[in-house]
Protein backbone atom coordinates (compact mmCIF):
# COMPACT_ATOMS: atom_id res chain seq x y z
CA UNK A 1 0.00 0.00 0.00
CA UNK A 2 3.03 2.27 -0.17
CA UNK A 3 2.90 3.24 3.50
CA UNK A 4 5.84 2.24 5.72
CA UNK A 5 4.98 0.52 9.00
CA UNK A 6 5.22 2.25 12.34
CA UNK A 7 8.55 1.32 13.90
CA UNK A 8 9.13 0.30 17.50
CA UNK A 9 12.66 0.30 18.95
CA UNK A 10 12.93 -2.32 21.68
CA UNK A 11 15.42 -2.14 24.53
CA UNK A 12 16.26 -3.78 27.83
CA UNK A 13 19.10 -1.63 29.11
CA UNK A 14 20.61 0.30 26.21
CA UNK A 15 20.05 4.09 26.36
CA UNK A 16 21.33 4.27 22.78
CA UNK A 17 18.14 2.56 21.64
CA UNK A 18 16.02 5.11 23.49
CA UNK A 19 18.04 7.86 21.82
CA UNK A 20 17.61 6.25 18.40
CA UNK A 21 13.84 5.93 18.81
CA UNK A 22 13.59 9.55 19.90
CA UNK A 23 15.76 10.79 17.02
CA UNK A 24 13.49 9.25 14.41
CA UNK A 25 10.26 9.99 16.27
CA UNK A 26 9.48 6.27 16.44
CA UNK A 27 7.98 4.28 19.28
CA UNK A 28 10.07 3.07 22.23
CA UNK A 29 9.28 -0.33 23.70
CA UNK A 30 10.92 -1.21 26.99
CA UNK A 31 11.31 -4.88 27.86
CA UNK A 32 10.16 -4.28 31.46
CA UNK A 33 10.52 -7.93 32.44
CA UNK A 34 13.79 -8.59 34.25
CA UNK A 35 14.54 -5.13 35.65
CA UNK A 36 13.03 -3.10 38.45
CA UNK A 37 10.57 -0.32 37.72
CA UNK A 38 13.14 2.35 38.57
CA UNK A 39 15.27 1.24 35.63
CA UNK A 40 12.26 1.17 33.31
CA UNK A 41 11.21 4.62 34.47
CA UNK A 42 14.69 6.01 33.82
CA UNK A 43 14.81 4.60 30.29
CA UNK A 44 11.37 5.91 29.38
CA UNK A 45 12.17 9.32 30.86
CA UNK A 46 15.28 9.55 28.68
CA UNK A 47 13.31 8.63 25.58
CA UNK A 48 10.57 11.17 26.31
CA UNK A 49 13.05 13.98 26.94
CA UNK A 50 14.96 13.27 23.75
CA UNK A 51 11.74 12.89 21.73
CA UNK A 52 10.80 16.42 22.73
CA UNK A 53 14.36 17.63 22.14
CA UNK A 54 14.20 16.48 18.51
CA UNK A 55 10.97 18.38 17.95
CA UNK A 56 8.52 15.52 17.47
CA UNK A 57 6.13 16.80 20.14
CA UNK A 58 5.83 17.11 23.88
CA UNK A 59 7.53 14.53 26.07
CA UNK A 60 4.22 13.07 27.17
CA UNK A 61 3.20 12.60 23.53
CA UNK A 62 6.03 10.14 22.83
CA UNK A 63 4.82 6.64 21.96
CA UNK A 64 5.74 4.17 24.69
CA UNK A 65 5.18 0.44 25.07
CA UNK A 66 6.01 -1.85 27.98
CA UNK A 67 6.44 -5.57 28.37
CA UNK A 68 5.35 -7.63 31.33
CA UNK A 69 4.93 -11.18 32.53
CA UNK A 70 2.20 -12.74 34.62
CA UNK A 71 0.79 -15.99 35.89
CA UNK A 72 -2.92 -15.86 36.65
CA UNK A 73 -5.35 -17.83 38.77
CA UNK A 74 -8.64 -16.99 40.44
CA UNK A 75 -6.76 -16.49 43.70
CA UNK A 76 -3.17 -15.63 44.43
CA UNK A 77 -2.48 -18.66 46.62
CA UNK A 78 -3.25 -21.10 43.82
CA UNK A 79 -1.35 -18.96 41.32
CA UNK A 80 1.81 -19.14 43.44
CA UNK A 81 1.35 -22.84 44.15
CA UNK A 82 0.98 -23.68 40.45
CA UNK A 83 3.71 -21.42 39.10
CA UNK A 84 6.44 -22.03 41.67
CA UNK A 85 7.58 -25.43 40.28
CA UNK A 86 8.10 -23.86 36.85
CA UNK A 87 9.84 -20.80 38.25
CA UNK A 88 12.22 -22.85 40.36
CA UNK A 89 13.63 -24.81 37.41
CA UNK A 90 13.47 -22.20 34.62
CA UNK A 91 17.01 -21.12 33.56
CA UNK A 92 15.71 -17.71 32.50
CA UNK A 93 15.16 -16.79 36.15
CA UNK A 94 18.74 -17.63 37.01
CA UNK A 95 18.12 -20.14 39.82
CA UNK A 96 18.87 -17.26 42.17
CA UNK A 97 16.17 -15.08 43.74
CA UNK A 98 13.12 -16.73 45.23
CA UNK A 99 9.78 -16.32 43.51
CA UNK A 100 8.77 -13.83 46.19
CA UNK A 101 11.94 -11.77 45.71
CA UNK A 102 11.65 -11.83 41.93
CA UNK A 103 8.03 -10.66 41.94
CA UNK A 104 8.93 -7.89 44.38
CA UNK A 105 11.90 -6.68 42.35
CA UNK A 106 10.53 -7.03 38.80
CA UNK A 107 7.15 -6.70 37.06
CA UNK A 108 6.57 -10.48 37.22
CA UNK A 109 3.15 -10.78 38.85
CA UNK A 110 1.82 -14.11 40.06
CA UNK A 111 -1.67 -13.77 41.43
CA UNK A 112 -5.33 -13.07 40.80
CA UNK A 113 -6.63 -11.06 37.84
CA UNK A 114 -7.26 -8.08 40.12
CA UNK A 115 -3.70 -8.18 41.41
CA UNK A 116 -2.39 -8.12 37.85
CA UNK A 117 -4.73 -5.26 36.95
CA UNK A 118 -3.64 -3.24 39.96
CA UNK A 119 0.07 -3.88 39.36
CA UNK A 120 0.06 -2.93 35.70
CA UNK A 121 -2.33 -0.01 36.08
CA UNK A 122 0.25 1.44 38.47
CA UNK A 123 2.93 1.45 35.75
CA UNK A 124 1.58 4.84 34.66
CA UNK A 125 2.72 6.27 37.97
CA UNK A 126 6.29 5.52 36.91
CA UNK A 127 6.35 6.07 33.13
CA UNK A 128 3.33 8.29 32.43
CA UNK A 129 0.51 7.46 30.03
CA UNK A 130 1.67 4.81 27.60
CA UNK A 131 0.17 3.21 24.53
CA UNK A 132 1.04 -0.49 24.42
CA UNK A 133 1.19 -3.23 27.05
CA UNK A 134 2.43 -6.65 25.96
CA UNK A 135 2.46 -9.70 28.21
CA UNK A 136 4.80 -12.68 28.16
CA UNK A 137 2.55 -15.69 28.76
CA UNK A 138 4.35 -18.79 27.48
CA UNK A 139 7.33 -18.53 29.80
CA UNK A 140 9.14 -20.84 32.21
CA UNK A 141 8.27 -23.98 30.26
CA UNK A 142 4.52 -23.79 30.82
CA UNK A 143 2.58 -26.44 28.86
CA UNK A 144 0.36 -25.32 26.01
CA UNK A 145 -2.86 -26.15 27.84
CA UNK A 146 -1.85 -23.89 30.71
CA UNK A 147 -0.81 -21.08 28.37
CA UNK A 148 -4.18 -21.20 26.63
CA UNK A 149 -5.97 -20.94 29.97
CA UNK A 150 -3.77 -17.97 30.83
CA UNK A 151 -4.74 -16.28 27.57
CA UNK A 152 -8.42 -16.80 28.34
CA UNK A 153 -8.14 -15.16 31.75
CA UNK A 154 -5.99 -12.36 30.37
CA UNK A 155 -8.38 -11.64 27.51
CA UNK A 156 -11.60 -11.94 29.47
CA UNK A 157 -10.70 -10.23 32.73
CA UNK A 158 -7.41 -8.35 32.63
CA UNK A 159 -7.16 -6.66 29.24
CA UNK A 160 -10.66 -5.08 29.24
CA UNK A 161 -10.07 -3.66 32.71
CA UNK A 162 -6.65 -2.28 31.79
CA UNK A 163 -7.97 -0.68 28.61
CA UNK A 164 -10.64 1.09 30.63
CA UNK A 165 -8.14 2.10 33.29
CA UNK A 166 -5.61 3.44 30.77
CA UNK A 167 -8.28 5.50 29.02
CA UNK A 168 -9.38 7.11 32.27
CA UNK A 169 -7.76 10.46 32.78
CA UNK A 170 -5.58 10.31 29.69
CA UNK A 171 -5.10 13.89 28.44
CA UNK A 172 -6.61 14.64 25.05
CA UNK A 173 -3.23 15.63 23.61
CA UNK A 174 -1.67 12.24 24.39
CA UNK A 175 -2.07 10.16 21.21
CA UNK A 176 -2.91 6.53 20.69
CA UNK A 177 -0.19 4.41 19.17
CA UNK A 178 -0.44 4.49 15.37
CA UNK A 179 -1.85 1.44 13.67
CA UNK A 180 -1.08 0.62 10.08
CA UNK A 181 -4.69 1.41 9.16
CA UNK A 182 -4.38 4.87 10.71
CA UNK A 183 -1.10 5.49 8.87
CA UNK A 184 -2.65 4.48 5.55
CA UNK A 185 -5.63 6.75 6.18
CA UNK A 186 -3.35 9.66 7.09
CA UNK A 187 -1.43 9.13 3.85
CA UNK A 188 -4.61 9.44 1.82
CA UNK A 189 -5.27 5.75 1.29
CA UNK A 190 -3.46 2.79 -0.14
CA UNK A 191 -1.64 2.99 -3.44
CA UNK A 192 0.33 0.65 -5.68
CA UNK A 193 3.88 0.75 -4.34
CA UNK A 194 5.20 -2.13 -6.41
CA UNK A 195 8.65 -1.52 -7.88
CA UNK A 196 8.61 -2.86 -11.42
CA UNK A 197 12.12 -3.91 -12.40
CA UNK A 198 13.40 -4.48 -15.89
CA UNK A 199 12.82 -7.96 -17.26
CA UNK A 200 15.63 -10.47 -17.71
CA UNK A 201 16.27 -13.95 -19.12
CA UNK A 202 15.24 -15.60 -15.85
CA UNK A 203 12.15 -13.74 -14.72
CA UNK A 204 10.89 -12.65 -18.10
CA UNK A 205 9.47 -9.30 -19.04
CA UNK A 206 8.47 -6.84 -16.34
CA UNK A 207 4.75 -6.44 -15.52
CA UNK A 208 4.87 -2.97 -17.04
CA UNK A 209 6.10 -4.40 -20.33
CA UNK A 210 3.41 -7.07 -20.27
CA UNK A 211 0.72 -4.46 -19.81
CA UNK A 212 2.17 -2.40 -22.65
CA UNK A 213 2.10 -5.44 -24.95
CA UNK A 214 -1.53 -6.08 -24.03
CA UNK A 215 -2.47 -2.51 -24.90
CA UNK A 216 -0.76 -2.81 -28.29
CA UNK A 217 -2.46 -6.12 -29.01
CA UNK A 218 -5.93 -4.80 -28.18
CA UNK A 219 -5.60 -1.42 -29.82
Amino acid sequence: DGVPPFVWHGSIRSPQIAEQAAYYGDGFFHNNIFWNIEHTSQMVKLYRERYEHYGHGRADQAIVGLGGQVYLHKNSQDAVREFRPYFDVAPVYGHGPSLEDFTAQTPLTVGSPQEVIDRYASMRDHVGDYQRQLFLIDHAGLPLSTVLKQLDILGEEVVPALRKEFATGRPAHVPEAPTHASLVAAAGGARDATVYAEGDDVTGASPDASRSDEKVATS
